[in-house]
């Protein structure tokens, strides 16, 4: 895949009451980058303290808790279909009254439903409290309770109370006829709580009430119009239970309707608010000229430049000014965090330039107006293909690609799954994992991109973990599965683990040769072919030799210094490490010939002396793929053994088994998949990624404003007076340039 290697700057002189519009225009496009003004603290703070930041924030917090009381969320969302004619249209003069609209609409809808929420609540409770009178009066009508019994004491009184169940037993204390003159009785009406009533000496109301405090008793009303001469009007409770019943169900209905029938009214303001926080973001970039102009800077492709120039004129005719359109060509730098060594002359060396290079980019920058000043652009870089478009949120985790640098998508989409595949060998679980990476993919492609493409990461790394099972014969942890192997000596990693451990360790020198490889490469496209011999070539040499030396004649140092002499493979690249910059010099390489020859060779020791300690650890970082496979093993055989534990026959006893084998392997799935995962990503970031990759480029974030509910369009209204003052001024100005002009003509010629 191939980096987009060309980007224009736009440089934008535009009528202040335009900046909306032309927000919108370049939203339209999809494909512009807005170049982030550079403003000082004070400035920054100034427009954190803006009246329509902090009104845009309340707004944005009224909406999130709104959204809250009525159950909506950003997936409530995902589902809707727009509608063309039915989108929420706005047409304001700008963002403060864009705002008073969509806070005027919300708070329509919040009192509404606030109101509603009112009238439930209190339905609620005159639910509550008939329930409990009704359950109250069976009690009571165990006692024959009339409209005439209220009447018949004179010096007593009846009353009837509900308490908690766990209260029962102060109840008894508290009623005890010694202390307290009474009679009482008690029942159940729930779970949880208990009604009973009280006839006690009308002198004795006070003591009553402070008794009755003391355990929270709430008293139930004996009200006249519930009772009949011949007993209890359970009917008008009943129809009375049944008329809150309804009111209280119409009340939730119409919650409902407002949630269901505005939803879209809803997504709208949601994106709208969204936009405008957008617009605020955008208008800060806005660099001011004069009372009625600012300039905006955005970065687009080449590829657009002419149709985007035409565009511009069209819509925006005398109230745009284009300057020069810089193209930029992005010429490919020395990233100092490219490389692995990060020592001073090192970095210094780094930012240096062959005189070649220098003369092509001053030669671009005479031809297309680029200036020193221009930044270095946003990577905008093309579709990768769909099978290895997943492995982009692995590498955006590290880092975005530049312009001087390989992007290293299609290199993981192979090697990651293989590295995996390795540390969890094993065909059965690769099968689940490739049916559990294609269900979430499936079931969640409605998510958000980089958990779509975490879930066919887990598609790829089971087809990975089966080719390992291949490699060891593994099948849900049983051994021997296919009784062959692809590598023979890899049969039952547990018996053979010197086996094992070389075939790890040529994996690493593989891997870390591959990132030396892909950093020759990118030295040769940054025009430092002499690098890419002298410090990627060589390292690989280094690394190869030294582990050719290991391999055959191990540690047996003495036959290292016999013929053929073994030793000359890691030392004669070694020497090279030291001695080939300061040659660079001496051949007068351009971007070598700045440096002393001392700072050369030094650099060049340190170099070699860390690059053969970074082998030694690099290299024994791989032999974790060794450890985690045998855990991965290991595991099984714990949990095979512990089902093996369960004696006796017969079909429960196998559906123990079968269940024990089940949670075993779940757990091993799990737990192994989530190690291997975690130590795959360290391997690929810091011995991999490390050896070639920055990941220092800024990404290609295209101005976008959603338009898929709502559509808003601002009207001009010009400032009569600004306009006025600001062609008096440019009157001036031109009186002033002509007059000058005027002068140095005759003075020069007369």
């Amino acid at each position: 895949m191939k980096h987009a290697n060309q980007m224009c700057l736009f440089n934008i002189t535009i009528d202040n009451s335009y900046k909306e519009n032309l927000l919108n225009y370049l939203s339209d496009i999809h494909m512009v980058h807005v170049k982030t003004s550079k403003k000082t603290r004070v400035e920054e703070k100034l427009q954190e303290k803006n009246l329509l930041v902090e009104r845009t924030r309340r707004l944005r917090d009224n909406l999130d808790s709104f959204f809250n009381n009525i159950d909506i969320s950003e997936s409530s969302f995902e589902g809707l279909k727009p509608e063309s004619y039915g989108k929420l249209k706005f047409i304001v003069s700008d963002l403060n009254e864009l705002v008073n609209q969509i806070a005027d609409e919300l708070d329509f809808y919040t009192n509404r439903y606030s109101e509603l929420e009112r009238y439930i609540a209190r339905a609620k409770i005159e639910l509550e409290n008939l329930t409990l009178i009704k359950n109250s009066y069976v009690f009571l009508e165990r006692f024959n309770l009339k409209r005439e019994s209220t009447q018949v004491f004179k010096q007593l009184d009846f009353k009837i109370f509900t308490t908690f169940k766990k209260n029962i037993e102060n109840l008894r204390t508290l009623l005890s006829f010694s202390e307290f003159p009474n009679v009482y009785q008690t029942s159940e009406i729930s779970l949880d709580s208990i009604v009973f009533y009280v006839i006690y000496p009308k002198k004795l109301e006070e003591e009553l009430k402070k008794r009755i405090n003391i355990i929270l008793a709430e008293e139930i009303p004996i009200l006249k119009k519930y009772l009949y001469s011949n007993g209890i009007n359970f009917t008008r409770i009943v129809k009375e239970i049944e008329v809150i019943e309804n009111t209280l169900e119409k009340y939730k209905k119409e919650r409902m309707r407002i949630r269901d029938d505005n939803i879209k009214k809803f997504a709208a303001f949601n994106e709208i608010v969204g936009n405008i926080e957008k617009y605020i973001w955008a208008d800060n970039q806005f660099e001011e000229m004069s009372t009625q102009h600012s300039l905006f800077k955005f970065y687009a492709p080449l590829s657009i430049k002419q149709k985007l120039l035409e565009g511009l004129k069209v819509t925006f005719k005398e109230n745009i000014a284009i300057d020069p359109v810089k193209i930029i060509r992005q010429i490919i730098r020395p990233d100092k965090n490219q490389q692995s060594v990060k020592s001073t002359n090192k970095d210094k060396f780094e930012k240096s330039r062959s005189e070649g290079e220098e003369a092509g980019e001053q030669n671009d920058a005479n031809e297309n107006n680029v200036g020193n000043d221009v930044d270095e652009p946003p990577t905008l870089m093309k579709k990768h293909f769909f099978l290895i478009r997943p492995f982009e949120s692995l590498v955006k985790m590290y880092g975005t690609p530049s312009y001087s640098e390989i992007d290293p998508t299609p290199f993981l989409a192979i090697t990651f799954p293989i590295l995996f595949g390795l540390i969890f060998g094993d065909i059965g679980h690769g099968i689940v994992l490739v049916i559990s990476g294609l269900l979430g993919a499936l079931i969640f492609r409605n998510k958000g991109t980089d958990f779509r493409n975490f879930c066919w990461i887990i598609f790829y790394c089971g087809w990975g973990a089966i080719g390992g099972g291949f490699l060891y014969g593994e099948a849900f942890g049983t051994e021997s599965f296919l009784n062959w192997r692809l590598i023979p000596l890899l049969e039952n990693p547990l018996d053979n683990l010197i086996y094992v451990f070389k075939f790890v360790i040529v994996i690493g020198v593989i891997h870390i040769n591959l990132g030396w490889t892909i950093q020759a490469i990118n030295y040769w496209r940054q025009k430092k072919k002499y690098l890419a011999f002298s410090d990627s070539l060589i390292k690989i040499s280094l690394l190869t030799g030294g582990a050719i030396l290991l391999f055959i004649w191990s540690f047996d140092i003495a036959s290292w210094f016999q013929y053929p002499y073994p030793i000359l493979l890691p030392l004669v690249p070694g020497i090279l490490l030291i001695l080939l910059k300061p040659m660079g010099k001496i051949f007068r390489i351009s971007y070598l010939k700045k440096e002393s020859y001392g700072s050369l060779m030094g650099e060049g020791t340190m170099e070699a002396f860390e690059t053969v300690l970074s082998v030694l650890s690099n290299a024994a970082s791989y032999i974790r793929l060794l450890a985690l496979a045998l855990a991965h093993i290991a595991l099984m055989i714990v949990f095979e053994a512990l089902v093996g534990l369960i004696s006796g026959e017969g079909p429960l006893i196998e559906v123990f088994r079968t269940i024990g084998l089940v949670f075993g392997n779940a757990v091993v799935i799990v737990l192994e998949g989530l190690l291997a995962f975690i130590n795959n990503i360290r391997l690929h970031f810091y011995e991999f990624f490390f050896k070639f990759y920055s990941g220092s480029g800024t990404e290609f974030v295209p101005f976008y404003l959603e338009h898929k509910f709502s559509d808003i369009n601002f009207k001009i209204e010009k400032d009569i007076i600004s306009e006025e003052i600001e062609k008096e001024m440019v009157s001036k100005t031109d009186e002033t340039r002509v007059s000058e002009a005027i002068k140095y003509i005759n003075k020069k010629f007369f």
